[in-house]
């Protein structure tokens, strides 16, 4: 924290200071305060060793959530029908109680139209997906114009580094007859420190994302959701026979997308070159959306899907606990 920044992140102008000024301490307390730092490093070299035997379940269950996901896969694309015991869950109440309601509803009138009793599947599953999930999860980064790319969207998977935790890829798989790009797939990879960084030990907070790389998106001319056209000036027509007709002079610029994603600032490998503070808030950004992807969107997919990940006893939950601490401040 800088000391320009207060405690609880108010406009007020109470600024932070420590209660203690230890360079004023005497040499011997300053020496019981380095014994106290060294102790405190072998708590995070313990931590360390805690989160390396974390990272070895991690990895034996995510093959076991691999493989359940590939399941969900082939009900999204159509390639397995459940029945029988497939479909064996209550009923929701929404569907018992709420139909009505869905059908008079404008939005889910649109929604309804992508779905029929010959619908192949749940297509658009994972454009659903993410607009849910674009403003809790991906940071707002979806944008309207991104949305019919991720109608082809069919399937995002997680790769864990192993054995060390150094890492994980992210890799978004998309339908052969995608018409805004030619990639199969699209990769982002997350690097990641799982030991205390030499030049900070003691700000060791557990494994932490240090850089990512994407990949190159192969789009179709035209279809780039990353550029957008803009009128730069109209030239007037020359007079004469031979004269140029007149023409409107159009340039190409970057636009807000989504799939800007793959393309993330470059963290120099060495560490020692400076990045802007520009680069460090989308790379803050970019960390928090990789990471809310992998833990949040790939295993809770169905109930980003429905809605049900931001269900009403939810938020009366979340309510009720700022309530309660309002009391406990008033108290």
């Amino acid at each position: 924290m800088s000391d320009t920044e207060t405690m609880d992140g108010g406009d007020h102008d109470e600024v932070y200071h420590p209660c203690l000024d230890i360079s004023t301490l005497p040499t011997v307390v300053k020496n019981r305060v380095k014994a106290l730092k060294k102790l405190q490093m072998g708590v995070l070299n313990a931590e360390s060793e805690y989160y390396k035997e974390v990272h070895q379940l991690d990895v034996k269950y995510q093959r076991v959530y691999d493989q359940i996901n590939l399941q969900r896969a082939d009900v999204v694309s159509g390639k397995h029908e459940p029945a029988g015991d497939d479909i064996d869950w209550p009923s929701d109440k929404e569907d018992e109680e709420d139909e009505a309601e869905k059908l008079t509803n404008g939005v889910e009138e649109i929604a309804l139209t992508d779905y029929t009793d010959s619908t192949v599947g749940i297509p658009k599953f994972w454009l659903h997906v993410f607009k849910t999930g674009n403003e809790e999860s991906l940071m707002g980064l979806v944008e309207p114009h991104d949305e019919p790319v991720l109608e082809y969207l069919r399937d995002v998977t997680v790769a864990l580094n192993s054995p060390d935790n150094t890492g994980f890829t992210l890799t978004f798989h998309w339908r052969e007859n995608n018409p805004f790009f030619t990639n199969s797939s699209l990769t982002k990879t997350y690097i990641l420190r799982d030991v205390p960084d030499p030049e900070e030990p003691l700000a060791y907070d557990g494994p932490e994302i240090i850089s990512c790389k994407g990949c190159t998106i192969d789009w179709i001319e035209g279809q780039d959701a990353t550029k957008k056209t803009m009128k730069v000036k109209k030239l007037k027509a020359r007079k004469g026979a031979k004269g140029s007709p007149e023409k409107t002079v159009v340039k190409e610029i970057a636009a807000d997308s989504f799939f800007n994603f793959f393309s993330p600032p470059t963290v120099p490998e060495d560490g020692k070159a400076e990045i802007s503070g520009e680069d460090q808030a989308l790379l803050a950004i970019d960390f928090d959306v990789g990471f809310a992807i992998k833990e949040k969107l790939i295993p809770r997919a169905i109930l980003y899907f429905t809605g049900e990940v931001f269900d009403d006893d939810d938020f009366e939950d979340c309510e009720d606990e700022d309530e309660e601490d309002d009391e406990e401040e008033e108290n």
